[in-house]
C-alpha cells in the first residue's frame, strides 16, 4: 500500500570507506602522512556527488504514484516509470499504490460486533443495529498524504459513521431492514463522498454495503412481535386482495349477463309491441 523509498547506496558507509582509502594513500613508507592533492580531492568529491545524485533514481510501478517533496514541501506527483528526484536530505519521495481497493468495517471487526458504532436510532425512533463495509481507493495522492491526518483511519471511520447515522436517522426502520437497503447504501455512499471531498482527503468511495441489520438483543423480543404483527397484516391484506380478485370477475360476469338478458327482454317487448301496432293499423 505504502512504501518509503530508501537509497540503495549508503552515503555514510561510502564516506567512511573513502576516508580510510585517503588515509592509506596519504601515508608514506614511514607511516607519516602526506597532503592530498587538490585534483585528487576534487575527483573524489565529484565521485561522491555523482553517487549521491544516483541515489535519486527510483522506479514507480504500474498502479503506483510517487509524491515528491523538496526541502520538506510538496513539489509534484510522478506516475509510472523510471524517475529521478533529489535525494535526502534535500528531497524525499513517498511511493503509494493508488489502485488498491482498501476496505474498512464499521460496527464490526471480523466476527466481533462493536456496539458503540453500530447502534443507532431510525427516523421513527426505533433502535437498530447496523454493520457496514466500505471499499475505497486513492484518487488524489497529495491530499491523501498531506491534507488530512490518518485519512483512512479515524477520519474515514468517523465520516462513515456520521454518514450512516444521518441516512438511517432520516427514515423509518423498514427502510434499512427490508425493501430499501439499496437506497440506504446509495445515500450513505453519496453523503460519505461529499464529506471526504470537503475534508480534501483524496479518497474515492467505491462501494458501501450493509453487512448485517437487525434489532439489538435488548429489544429483540418486542421487535419480533412487531415484525410478526406486520407479517400478519400483510397476510390478511393479501388474502383480502385474493378474495377481491376472485369475487369481482364473477360479479362483473353476472352483471354483464343480467344486462344482456334485460336487453333481450327489451328488444322482445319492442318487437311484439311494434307487431301489434302494425296489425292494428292494418285492420
Amino acid at each position: 500500500m505504502y512504501r518509503q523509498e530508501e537509497p540503495e547506496i549508503n552515503i555514510d558507509k561510502l564516506i567512511a570507506r573513502l576516508k580510510s582509502m585517503f588515509g592509506f594513500l596519504g601515508k608514506d613508507g614511514d607511516g607519516k602522512g602526506k597532503g592530498i592533492g587538490p585534483t585528487f580531492l576534487f575527483g573524489a568529491l565529484s565521485v561522491i556527488l555523482l553517487l549521491w545524485l544516483a541515489t535519486g533514481i527510483f522506479t514507480v510501478q504500474p498502479g503506483e504514484q510517487a509524491a515528491l517533496k523538496l526541502l520538506g514541501q510538496y513539489s509534484s506527483t510522478k506516475g509510472t516509470g523510471l524517475q529521478w528526484w533529489w535525494p535526502s536530505p534535500i528531497g524525499a519521495r513517498d511511493v503509494v499504490r493508488i489502485d488498491e481497493v482498501r476496505t474498512i468495517e464499521v460496527g464490526i471487526r471480523g466476527d466481533t460486533p462493536v456496539l458503540s458504532e453500530s447502534i443507532m436510532i431510525t427516523g421513527d425512533t426505533n433502535i437498530v443495529d447496523v454493520q457496514l463495509l466500505v471499499q475505497y481507493d486513492i484518487k488524489n495522492l497529495k491530499n491523501y498524504l498531506y491534507k488530512v491526518v490518518s485519512p483512512d483511519g479515524s477520519t474515514l471511520k468517523d465520516a462513515i459513521e456520521s454518514s450512516l447515522r444521518q441516512v438511517v436517522g432520516s427514515g423509518p426502520i423498514d427502510d434499512v431492514l427490508t425493501d430499501k437497503k439499496e437506497d440506504v447504501q446509495m445515500a450513505t455512499k453519496s453523503k460519505l463522498q461529499s464529506i471526504l471531498d470537503k475534508y480534501e482527503s483524496g479518497i474515492r468511495v467505491r462501494e458501501v454495503k450493509l453487512l448485517n441489520v437487525f434489532a439489538p438483543e435488548q429489544v429483540k423480543d418486542a421487535f419480533d412481535d412487531v415484525v410478526r404483527a406486520r407479517e400478519d397484516k400483510e397476510r390478511i391484506v393479501n388474502l383480502a386482495e385474493a378474495y377481491k380478485e376472485d369475487i369481482l370477475p364473477k360479479a362483473r360476469g353476472q352483471a354483464s349477463r343480467m344486462l344482456q338478458e334485460a336487453e333481450g327482454t327489451r328488444q322482445k317487448s319492442i318487437s311484439e309491441s311494434t307487431g301489434e301496432a302494425e296489425s292494428f293499423l292494418a285492420i
